[in-house]
């Protein structure tokens, strides 16, 4: 897999996982997603991350993905609608 091929995987990962409506993430998931980000654009969108391992970009590349099996739950559809009721609420909505 080529460097242009894993920064696209973390971006359609991250996307997927927003955009699902079965499942959820947790901080440490967006957190990591945004230090990933972060490091590639202060590297100049080097893809040359990919590699060298020890670059702090490449570090943070694989805890991103190492944290989706811990910090991305499945969401049932039971759960969905409980939460799609409660955010029509006026008290959660806001």
């Amino acid at each position: 897999m080529s460097c242009a091929q894993g920064t696209i995987d973390v971006l359609n990962t991250h996307t997927g996982v927003i955009a699902s409506k079965h499942e959820t993430s947790s901080y440490e998931f967006y957190k990591r997603f945004e230090t990933f980000i972060e490091l590639f654009e202060e590297s100049g969108r080097d893809e040359g991350y990919w590699e060298e391992s020890l670059t702090d970009v490449a570090r943070v590349y694989w805890a991103f993905l190492n944290c989706i099996k811990d910090e991305v739950t499945r969401v049932d559809a039971a759960m969905i609608s409980d939460l799609t009721m409660l955010s029509s609420l006026p008290c959660y909505g806001e």
